[in-house]
């Protein structure tokens, strides 16, 4: 029976060192658990007939989210595209509600000079440049947001969250979408 004691003292200490690696912080000494990095989502991209005309996958790195989609059937040209705040898409992808964010007070817009670490619009990416043949092929990265949990807010939260692609430009100022007009293409991320 002491031998066999004996015996377990290593591999309790092994378990005890994985569970230990398996937790860190993040630059702002926020915790994070390490399984996150690596974790996963993707979505559907629809049209307003309901068509499928695109998709995107979304990876969570050590300091964001890389998003990788394609889409077409859109018009030549920038489209502003944004991380919107609710796991919905119709009808007329109202549902989606606005952009994600972590507080009342966000300010939309990467260039706007409201805009602070404490008040940044979560839920703002770059535009998204179709093609003469109307097909857009992009990734962009957000530090913004993180898959399933951590320092930002959540892609898969509670209520979920969606990509919406705007007919027009993001011009990275105007409150509270940039300009960007109609919703032309939205995909409940899973």
């Amino acid at each position: 029976m002491i031998s066999w004691s004996i015996w377990r003292i290593p591999a309790l200490v092994a378990c005890f060192l994985l569970m230990a690696a398996a937790c860190g912080s993040d630059d702002n000494g926020q915790a994070y658990e390490a399984d996150r990095v690596g974790a996963t989502a993707s979505a559907s991209i629809v049209n307003p007939d309901g068509d499928v005309v695109g998709s995107a996958e979304f990876e969570q790195g050590p300091t964001g989210v890389l998003i990788t989609m394609s889409m077409s059937g859109l018009t030549p040209g920038a489209h502003g595209i944004h991380l919107h705040e609710v796991g919905a898409c119709t009808p007329d992808f109202k549902a989606a509600g606005g952009h994600l964010t972590a507080t009342d007070e966000a300010q939309h817009g990467l260039k706007n000079p409201e805009r602070t670490v404490d008040n940044h619009d979560n839920g703002d990416l770059p535009n998204l440049y179709a093609a003469a043949d109307g097909i857009a092929q992009a990734e962009f990265f957000t530090s913004l947001v993180t898959i399933s949990g951590g320092s930002m807010p959540a892609l898969l939260d509670a209520d979920g969250s969606t990509l919406v692609i705007h007919e027009n430009p993001d011009d990275h100022l105007t409150q509270p979408i940039g300009g960007a007009g109609g919703r032309v293409g939205c995909g409940i991320i899973r």
